[in-house]
């Protein structure tokens, strides 16, 4: 069987040449850096803001 791998942190590339990392849990920038390798130290010291999560888990609900 062939897992695929999604990554937690997906990068994003700016038009000015910076990348950001956006965190798949609670949709936030986590950081952004100018080069992509600087992103992995912001991502593994990540915690979702409870205020945010709470927030889209309330707007899910709603749109249904």
């Amino acid at each position: 069987m062939i897992h695929q791998f999604t990554p937690m942190f997906p990068h994003r590339l700016n038009s000015d040449g910076s990348y950001d990392s956006i965190c798949r849990s609670c949709h936030g920038t986590v950081a952004s850096a100018n080069l992509e390798s600087a992103l992995s130290q912001h991502e593994q010291g990540h915690v979702c803001d409870p205020a945010r999560m709470y927030q889209l888990s309330v707007d899910a609900f709603t749109s249904r």
